[in-house]
């Protein structure tokens, strides 16, 4: 059973470069109103360090959703991913083009959601990955992972991958707002999640902006 819920929400990316910073803006998230997650990625990871995971869970109370990229061999990928686990995520992100093994050793640590990457928002996506996005959508049906991320701003690719995926298998998109998509694009394509972190982060309240984008969301 996941621990990222299948409905409508918004995941704030919180790619800030200063941890204090960080910190303070998970703690003004804790009071949020609706469904919400963190994710906490590199940029945060090479400052403080896996500690920086629980750090930012007890502050938001918040489920958080380890982004590191992870797309290594199945020793190395499994290593990374009981780390971030142990450390309170509770969910972690691999990129699907490493193949079912990796996948695999992730889920049989049974700790946690496993989302794969099956496509990215930028362009340059489409030079290989999205050329076998079909591939991993499927492979993601057979593994049965937890959740996928495909992008806000390929909708068309978005929403005839949603439509192959076993409907439990929830659907985040990054994309929206500093990458060209609206609030929203993605929900309409098929997506339970949408992943924006500048637009909420740089603005002059994060929390009442958070707010405002997952009412847009939950209207669509």
């Amino acid at each position: 059973m996941s621990v990222i819920k299948k409905e409508k929400g918004i995941v704030i990316a919180l790619d800030v470069k200063d941890v204090h910073s960080a910190l303070a803006l998970a703690r003004e998230f804790s009071t949020l109103q609706g469904n919400f997650a963190i994710k906490v990625g590199r940029p945060l990871e090479m400052q403080a360090g896996y500690k920086i995971i629980p750090a930012i869970k007890e502050a938001s109370q918040l489920p958080v959703i380890y982004d590191g990229k992870i797309a290594d061999i199945p020793y190395i990928s499994s290593s990374i991913a009981r780390i971030a686990y142990e450390a309170g995520a509770d969910a972690v992100i691999v990129h699907g083009f490493v193949g079912k093994d990796v996948i695999k050793s992730i889920l049989d640590l049974n700790m946690g959601d496993v989302i794969v990457v099956i496509s990215m928002s930028h362009q340059g996506s489409a030079q290989y990955i999205d050329l076998v996005a079909k591939n991993m959508a499927d492979m993601v049906n057979a593994l049965e992972v937890n959740g996928v991320v495909l992008p806000a701003t390929k909708p068309k690719l978005t929403s005839s991958l949603a439509s192959i995926l076993k409907e439990e298998v929830y659907i985040l998109s990054p994309g929206i707002k500093a990458q060209g998509a609206d609030v929203g694009d993605a929900i309409k394509a098929g997506a339970d999640y949408e992943i924006i972190g500048r637009a909420i982060y740089n603005s002059l309240n994060p929390k009442q902006k958070a707010e405002e984008f997952y009412k847009k969301v939950r209207e669509v």
